[in-house]
């Protein structure tokens, strides 16, 4: 990947009761896969500082699950946090197959960013403030698989992952945006996702073309969507792994704005 561009999204929140605790912009990483954008990253870690957002979320894929060091995620996280901002990730795909694969340096790789004040978030909520919480959904990794060995996620697999959920307005990471419907069932009132790379090729009036479950024109494929009371904001992502093409349809740090 050589250039990606900075994409702008909103969200109204100024009905919402607790409209003033909400972070105003929220600068959104998703499916880097350890691409570089010029040395350490600098070029991205730049185009953040430009936009001076109040939190950075990362809703999975940062690694790859091949790449045996991470190196480049790993040195990108140490940036970032230096910025001197909160910073929230969850997991995607490849991080659950790098737990799955190499559970030992998959430890000690999560250990290390949480030394750095990274909130990594597994099937787990944190406060951002008294009435806000951030949170991260690890779903199963079956709901991932291609064709019929698809499992469909459903409410109760979501309760399952996070018993607890907290009271309050919930901006949650779900990686996977297909299961859209489910979150908005579970409550969750802003979702950060990513995953399928804005589907690839990317076609006027029709959107994107192919998910990684090798579906075609996938509903939730880039962008802003509602549901009831929830919104969802699903970047095309920075990176690849497998298919390392894109057609008309640019890396993206997408920057949500939720206005109060």
């Amino acid at each position: 990947m050589r250039s990606f561009v900075t994409e702008h999204y909103e969200a109204d929140l100024s009905d919402h009761p607790y409209s003033d605790e909400i972070p105003e912009k929220i600068a959104v990483v998703s499916d880097l896969h350890n691409v570089l954008y010029g040395k350490r990253n600098e070029k991205l870690l730049q185009a953040i500082k430009d936009e001076k957002p109040d939190v950075i979320v990362i809703p999975g894929d940062l690694v790859t699950d091949k790449s045996p060091k991470n190196k480049a995620a790993y040195t990108f996280l140490v940036d970032l946090a230096e910025i001197g901002i909160p910073v929230y990730y969850s997991l995607g795909n490849h991080e659950e197959k790098f737990r799955k694969h190499d559970n030992e340096r998959y430890r000690k790789y999560v250990s290390s960013i949480r030394k750095l004040g990274i909130h990594y978030l597994d099937n787990a909520f944190e406060a951002y403030s008294k009435h806000v919480s951030f949170g991260g959904l690890t779903i199963p990794y079956d709901c991932y698989r291609k064709g019929t060995k698809t499992h469909r996620l459903t409410v109760q697999d979501v309760h399952n992952c996070i018993p607890n959920i907290p009271d309050g307005l919930k901006l949650v990471l779900c990686h996977n945006p297909v299961w859209f419907p489910v979150y908005e069932q579970c409550e969750y009132d802003i979702v950060f996702a990513g995953h399928l790379h804005g589907g690839i090729v990317r076609l006027p009036l029709l959107g994107g073309v192919i998910s990684p479950q090798w579906r075609f024109f996938p509903k939730y494929d880039a962008g802003k969507f509602e549901i009831g009371k929830s919104t969802m904001f699903v970047s095309r992502g920075l990176g690849a792994h497998t298919i390392k093409f894109r057609f008309n349809n640019k890396p993206e740090l997408m920057i949500v704005h939720l206005k109060h």
